[in-house]
């Protein structure tokens, strides 16, 4: 069955639509109907779509700018278009945007609908075959030796090739060297996370190509006639490794100086790329089946000091173990902006500075500290993206985030506070300036402040010249308009950071206030 969404803002037209006998009789399934473009994206992010079937003329996104959003993030997907008459220019410039049938209202019913669905299915069937063709050609180009000894590694490195299967496989992907004595140096890309975003597959695949070919040359200028006895291969998120085989030598310090010459390489390779790499280079181990594990182990496990270190080689017998427990200062921290009123913007920035000190000298592991980071936001209400922790490496990138959440705070917390108020109202205004963002209630804050509910409205409006629910309103209105001009986040994800419940109300009430929508007030700025 192929999984169908539709997309109208007439409650009525969708109704009649998925009461049609049309859908189940080629083999579709009506999944999911919403009213506008950006409920249709919410629901392509969350569940696989095969095909859209939208009206053209919808308020906050119509359907000519969810077809371009659908063909840019799933090309796949097939679009059919609902059109009236009048809409034709729009028809034309839904099909050259890539919609692959339209259906008019005017002539809607079982036979006009079955028609255009049985041409749908043909394209959509066409366009697997070709796709399922084209994954077919593409394994068969990248299946060559990498791919070979890429299996052999992974399979050493994960324990499932041992003994005599192990032998025969090294031999299957033509690697020269025992692995008897190895060591294994890591070339990791910084900032990955980011790069792979931007990248296409393709792109990303021609580019590790690429890299391994530089690298490889760099290499056998140092090993001149013993180059075999190395093995660069690609691991994926940004990770390359060269496994050095050096069974043929007996001397310890011959192993180490091999070793040392050949990290020298590589480091000199990286720093000609176009990005940011650490190196991490593992100790020399011994031992046919365990060996070679062991040194890709420690390599990797030195790939943690790369978040305080970008710019040395990272030698596994020349550093201390990472640390896994939090500075003391960071529960501090979190307390203090829990508790901000209490606290200045000196402490605050103080006991930051305080807490990256403590970082450093514990080495602590840079994934605890961005776990703590987003519980830090967390307690302070503070929203990023799921990408701003991801592409955190560095103590640099943490500590600027940090720097940025303790502004936040601080922010919040030197919201302007008329001149004679009294203290009550203080209390109040600090309280709504830290918590609007959450389902606070005029009950919630008189509790706070200690006082009665009906005795806080009347004291509220007097003194503010505002009644308690327009000012709470119109502090989540100013932070939803900062976050329209200031983030890429989706309406609906808008509405609710800013303390909206209710997307549409939202909207409503956004159009009394600006009299555009949120999206056309995004486009304005």
């Amino acid at each position: 069955m192929f999984q169908t969404l539709l997309v109208d803002d007439d409650f009525l037209v969708r109704s009649y639509l998925k009461t049609l006998d049309s859908w189940e009789k080629v083999g579709y399934e009506v999944v999911r109907d919403v009213q506008d473009g950006e409920e249709a994206l919410e629901v392509m992010n969350q569940e696989k779509i095969d095909i859209v079937v939208t009206d053209i003329s919808m308020p906050l996104m119509d359907g000519i700018e969810l077809i371009k959003a659908v063909k840019k993030n799933w090309p796949e997907v097939s679009v059919i278009v609902l059109s009236c008459h009048d809409d034709f220019e729009y028809v034309k410039e839904a099909m050259r945007l890539g919609a692959d049938e339209y259906i008019l209202k005017n002539t809607l019913d079982e036979n006009s609908l079955l028609e255009v669905l049985e041409k749908a299915k043909a394209q959509i069937e066409a366009k697997k075959a070709k796709t399922t063709q084209e994954k077919h050609t593409k394994k068969l180009i990248q299946m060559g030796s990498h791919t070979l000894k890429y299996h052999f590694f992974n399979g050493v490195l994960s324990q499932t090739l041992e003994g005599e299967v192990r032998e025969q496989k090294r031999l299957e992907a033509q690697i020269a060297g025992s692995y008897k004595n190895s060591a294994v140096i890591a070339m990791f890309m910084h900032d990955w996370n980011r790069q792979n975003r931007e990248w296409t597959p393709l792109e990303a695949e021609q580019y590790s190509l690429e890299f391994r070919t530089g690298i490889e040359s760099e290499i056998d200028a140092v090993l001149g006639e013993e180059n075999e006895l190395k093995e660069i291969i690609y691991l994926g998120a940004g990770i390359f490794c060269c496994f050095l085989d050096l069974s043929e030598m007996r001397r310890d310090s011959l192993m180490r100086q091999r070793l040392t010459d050949v990290a020298g390489a590589c480091f000199r390779f990286c720093k000609k790329e176009p990005y940011s790499f650490g190196i991490s280079v593992s100790s020399i181990c011994i031992g046919v089946q365990d060996g070679l594990r062991q040194a890709y182990q420690q390599a990797r496990q030195m790939m943690k000091y790369g978040f305080y270190d970008r710019d040395s080689i990272l030698y596994y017998d020349c550093q201390k173990e990472v640390s896994r427990e939090l500075p003391k200062s960071a529960e501090k921290l979190i307390h203090q902006v829990q508790n901000q009123t209490e606290n200045t913007e000196e402490e605050l920035e103080q006991e930051a500075v305080t807490l990256i000190s403590e970082a450093k000298q514990k080495m602590t592991d840079g994934r605890i500290l961005v776990q703590w980071l987003h519980k830090l936001d967390e307690s302070a209400y503070i929203k990023r993206s799921a990408q701003v922790y991801t592409e955190i490496d560095s103590i640099e990138q943490f500590k600027m985030a940090l720097e940025e959440s303790v502004q936040e705070v601080c922010k919040h917390s030197e919201e302007e506070i008329p001149e004679g108020v009294s203290h009550t109202i203080k209390v109040v205004l600090l309280y709504l300036h830290q918590h609007y963002k959450e389902q606070i209630s005029l009950q919630d804050v008189a509790e706070e402040a200690g006082v009665n509910s009906a005795y806080l409205s009347y004291l509220f409006k007097q003194e503010m010249r505002i009644g308690f629910a327009n000012y709470l309103q119109e502090c989540r209105m100013r932070c939803a308009e900062k976050m329209l001009c200031d983030t890429n986040l989706k309406i609906k994800e808008v509405a609710e950071a800013a303390g909206f419940n209710d997307y549409h109300y939202f909207s409503k009430i956004f159009k009394k206030y600006h009299h555009c929508s949120p999206a056309d007030y995004r486009k304005k700025q």
